[in-house]
C-alpha cells in the first residue's frame, strides 16, 4: 500500500515567520501535536512540535532532567511561554524534517515512524510541496481495514 492511500489531505501548516502564540493556536485548533514550516514559497523546511515549544520555553529544564528532579512552577512555564509568543516559528523549529513521498511503501513509513519516534510526517511531491501528512493512527487504520484487525474484535 502507497502512502497515498492512506495519507491525509490536509494542508494545516506556519510560515517560517508565523509567531508561536499563533502556532500553538493552530495546533490547538487542528488537534495536531507538530505542524509543517513552509518556506515563501511553500515548500516545506521544517516541523515545529509541542515539544519544540516546550523545549523554547524551558530549556534549562530540560538541561535539568538528567541531574534533578526539580519541576518549574506553573507560572515559570506561563511566563517562558509569553516571553517567546511573539517568536517566529523558524526560531524553534527542527530544519530538513523527514519527509514522506505519495509512492513510499506503507513499511517504509512504519519503520520511519518507529525508528525516528515520529508522531506525524509530512508528505511532499517531488518538488518539496506540502501535499499532506500521515500520522501513526491513519497508518494503523489503513492496516485494520486491509483485515489484520477485523476480525480481532
Amino acid at each position: 500500500m502507497k502512502t497515498r492511500d492512506f495519507m491525509r489531505k490536509d494542508l494545516t501548516s506556519v510560515d517560517t515567520d508565523t509567531p508561536i502564540h499563533e502556532v500553538i493556536y493552530i495546533m490547538e485548533q487542528a488537534g495536531l501535536s507538530s505542524l509543517p514550516v513552509l518556506d515563501e514559497d511553500g515548500k516545506i523546511v521544517g516541523m515545529i512540535s509541542e515539544r519544540d515549544v516546550l523545549r523554547a520555553a524551558l530549556p534549562s529544564y530540560f538541561d535539568m532532567l538528567h541531574s534533578t528532579a526539580i519541576l518549574p512552577s506553573f507560572n515559570q512555564l506561563s511566563q517562558s511561554l509569553e516571553r517567546i509568543a511573539a517568536e517566529p516559528a523558524a526560531r524553534f523549529m527542527v530544519e530538513a524534517p523527514q519527509v514522506a513521498r505519495p509512492d513510499h511503501e506503507d513499511m517504509q513509513i512504519a519503520e520511519l515512524f518507529l525508528r525516528k519516534r515520529l508522531k506525524q510526517i509530512p508528505v511532499v511531491n517531488e518538488a518539496g510541496y506540502l501535499v499532506g501528512v500521515v500520522r501513526r493512527i491513519d497508518l494503523l487504520s489503513q492496516l485494520s481495514r486491509g483485515g489484520i484487525l477485523r476480525n480481532r474484535h
